[in-house]
């Protein structure tokens, strides 16, 4: 082959290249369920435009006491919703499709588990969703409501 063939290919190949990472997904939100040291994060990337899975991953934090990431089914390019819910203190279920995981902070820990039943036990916190391309942690309304409510009345003088 003539090098000046091969040059131009290389020169093709390198333009091209943000056309082929344009479909790539790298992206991460958190839920913070008390201030950034504790927090649950959703985490995707898809490494290839032609590829249709996701690799997704849940990371459990609570610092100083623990971090941990825990790969979980894989998710697809149509976005990610994943609903959490708030079961109690320190003990979260979060929800995408028919796939549950339940999520504790005491021990950052993060384990699939069967559905009991058509909802999710606990109190709907929000979702994480895709938003003009950004994955992004949505509060569910009547949950910043009551969390709003809560602070209020904490701060009110006694």
């Amino acid at each position: 082959m003539r090098p000046e063939l091969k040059n131009l290919i290389a020169v093709a190949a390198f333009a091209s290249l943000p056309l082929w990472l344009a479909g790539c997904e790298n992206n991460a939100a958190a839920y913070e369920v008390d201030g950034r040291n504790h927090a649950i994060t959703l985490v995707r990337e898809r490494n290839y435009i032609w590829s249709d899975a996701v690799k997704q991953a849940l990371v459990a934090a609570r610092f100083p006491q623990c971090q941990r990431r825990w790969e979980i089914l894989p998710g697809n390019t149509s976005g990610p919703k994943m609903s959490l819910y708030g079961v109690r203190e320190g003990l979260f279920v979060a929800v995408q499709g028919k796939n549950w995981y339940a999520i504790g902070t005491e021990k950052c820990e993060v384990s699939r588990m069967e559905p009991t039943g058509d909802k999710p036990p606990g109190q709907l916190l929000g979702a994480f969703r895709r938003k003009d391309d950004v994955l992004v942690f949505e509060p569910d309304p009547a949950a910043l409501a009551a969390a709003k409510a809560a602070a209020a009345e904490q701060s009110a003088p006694q």
